[in-house]
This record gives C-alpha cells, structure tokens and sequence, in this order.
C-alpha cells in the first residue's frame, strides 16, 4: 500500500469508527479489514486522495449503499470461476 505508520494508523483509526458505524445501523458483519478493501482496492484504486484528511473525509462518508454495491459488484464479477473449472455436465 506505500503508507507511512502514521498515515495507516490514521486511517486505520478511521475504517474502525466506519466500521462501528455501520454496526450501529445493523452491519455488525462488516469490518474495518472489509471498509479497508473497499477502499484500497476499489474506490481509490485508480484515484487516491493524495491527504489523508481527504482520504479519512471519504472513509466517514461512505454509507452503507455504496459500499454493498461494491460487495455486490465483487461477488457478481470478482468471486466467478474461470469457464475451465466450472462444471457444466449437469447442465447438458
């Protein structure tokens, strides 16, 4: 990831409160690792916010909805078998 200790404690510190957040809403399932991929590996994969208030700013504002249309995004297109493994004899 490239950050600084200080710059990752900060943020870490910021996935944590999100993460309570939406436990609060009832998303107990959702953690500070999953807020922290959402992040890292889809919204600021192409765009990082170079500070990290900006990038602690845009951890506090991501809701709920966004971040389930990433889930569903990563189970629809990420978690899908190559054509290779599938099993395809029960459908013929």
């Amino acid at each position: 990831m490239g950050l600084s200790k200080f710059r990752m404690k900060r943020l870490q510190s910021a996935f944590q409160s999100k993460a309570q957040e939406f436990a609060e809403e009832g998303y107990g399932h959702v953690g500070e690792k999953d807020i922290q991929a959402y992040f890292f590996d889809y919204a600021w994969k192409e765009d990082k916010p170079r500070s990290v208030g900006k990038q602690i700013k845009a951890v506090r504002a991501l809701t709920a909805n966004q971040y389930f249309d990433y889930e569903k995004l990563r189970a629809t297109v990420y978690d899908v078998s190559p054509l290779e493994e599938m099993d395809i004899e029960n459908l013929l």
